[in-house]
């Protein structure tokens, strides 16, 4: 019996299909980061993890969120290359492509910061872009792969 669990755990490992739900270096990291900028709302990391191939979060600020596929404006980013800024109320949510791998993007950074009434939307969108590459510096600092 187990030697049957055993070669069951090998061949989905080789096949691929071994899905892996936790990525605690990566939550770990973005509460980390969240902890240093106050006017966070939500910090979410999205990548495709290896064996996969749909992008999801794989670590936010919101747990309802970590495990689930990603949403329109975070596949946009990835598949574009290109920020996406959507305005909420009093908050900008900014998804910004990082860790770019041959030119592509291979993650995103959502960054939903709160915007009061009178300041600059730009101030804000620059504000996230400087945490989104906070949290892809990390990443690539880290001495083993988060995903």
């Amino acid at each position: 019996m187990c030697r049957l669990a055993v070669l069951a755990l090998v061949a989905l490992s080789a096949c691929g299909s071994f899905r892996r739900d936790s990525f605690p270096e990566a939550q770990q990291l973005v509460s980390a980061v969240a902890q240093r900028y106050t006017e966070v709302i939500r910090l979410t990391l999205h990548t495709v993890p290896s064996g996969e191939t749909e992008l999801r979060t794989i670590a936010s600020t919101d747990p309802a969120r970590v495990g689930r596929p990603s949403d329109p404006e975070d596949v946009q980013a990835m598949r574009s290359g290109e920020e996406v800024v959507l305005e909420e109320s009093e908050a900008i949510d900014v998804t910004v492509p990082v860790l770019q791998l041959q030119g592509a993007a291979t993650a995103v950074v959502g960054v939903t910061l709160r915007h009061p009434a009178g300041r600059a939307r730009e101030a804000t969108v620059l504000r996230a872009r400087e945490i989104a590459r906070a949290v892809a510096n990390a990443v690539q600092r880290s001495p083993e792969p988060m995903w």
